[in-house]
């Protein structure tokens, strides 16, 4: 027979146990941004950093003079999903291997390479904790995990369904991506919202394995693994998608220039002379990102109108 007693003190333990797993990631969400508000605030009365002078002193970077790049080998150095982590490996910011990559490491590295807050770098970089699987490390190869960094409906990579190593760009998509810039010299934010629906509708169409059918929040969020819970997600990195964040910080990082973008994407290096373009005091913060971010979300239209080339690029791929 049910013991009402045994199943109300179940309850209470299970109650108990959820609390106190969830209570240092309610700290962490609160503290990160209490402090980006900080952040945020201040960067609208100080004056923006100098041209020349936006990566800091001392700091890989400095008047857009970088560490040498090497190129990886293929098959023994360790590359993610990500352009912008791969980029300091090959420039030796990070460990060249990409192997026993602390988290902050990470954080410290795109904070100051990138000028962004330490608050959105420690946000950009939080699902190495959930992968450092108590080792305190990780390798950038752990970053293709599904849904951590790696996602469907890449610009720059097909989706793992289709391809399992996500270590290096598609150049096809690449060159599909960058050709949408309607100046012809930068992509502005309607063209990256536009790419982000073409990605999003050809995947949906093309494979059956697509993760982000089911889930809203992995399409508006997308940053931080599934296991924590959807309402942690919304908490921790709100309004950061998929398509949108990346779009986002490479149009604020990069203005959106195809041909830094080219040789930043394709080849994993930073153009000679190059800095980044968001010059704030405190570094580029969640709420700036977020702003931008928003921005290119609600104007994706999977059921869009083709442009002339990738109406032509559906048409052969159907013939």
């Amino acid at each position: 027979m049910v013991n009402l007693f045994t199943t109300l003190l179940g309850i209470f333990r299970r109650l108990v146990s959820l609390s106190m797993t969830l209570a240092p990631f309610l700290i962490f969400v609160i503290w990160l941004h209490t402090r980006d508000l900080f952040f945020s605030i201040t960067n609208l009365f100080l004056p923006s950093r100098r041209a020349g002078h936006v990566v800091p002193p001392g700091r890989p970077g400095h008047r857009g003079v970088w560490p040498k790049y090497i190129a990886p080998t293929i098959g023994s150095e360790s590359r993610s999903p990500c352009p912008g982590l791969n980029s300091l490996a090959n420039h030796g910011i990070l460990p060249r291997d990409g192997r026993h990559i602390t988290y902050k490491q990470m954080s410290h590295a795109i904070q100051h390479a990138y000028n962004l807050s330490p608050t959105l770098a420690d946000q950009l970089t939080a699902s190495a904790v959930e992968l450092d699987q108590g080792r305190g490390w990780i390798d950038l190869h752990d970053l293709n995990a599904l849904n951590v960094i790696q996602h469907d409906a890449s610009f720059t990579r097909p989706d793992i369904a289709f391809c399992a190593d996500q270590s290096f760009p598609h150049p096809d998509l690449v060159d599909r991506f960058l050709a949408q810039a309607s100046s012809g010299e930068s992509l502005s934010l309607d063209d990256i919202a536009y790419f982000s629906g073409l990605r999003r509708a050809e995947c949906k169409r093309t494979n059956g394995q697509y993760s982000l059918t089911w889930s809203f929040l992995h399409e508006f969020f997308g940053r931080f693994p599934c296991n924590l819970s959807f309402a942690l997600l919304f908490l921790t990195d709100a309004y950061f998608s998929l398509g949108s964040g990346n779009g986002a910080l490479m149009y604020s990082i990069f203005g959106g220039n195809v041909k830094d973008l080219r040789i930043w994407l394709a080849e994993g290096r930073f153009p000679d002379g190059w800095e980044p373009k968001n010059r704030e005091a405190l570094g580029h913060s969640i709420a700036q990102a977020q702003i931008t971010s928003l921005a290119i979300e609600f104007n994706i239209n999977e059921k869009q109108k083709l442009r002339p080339r990738d109406a032509a690029y559906a048409r052969l791929n159907e013939a």
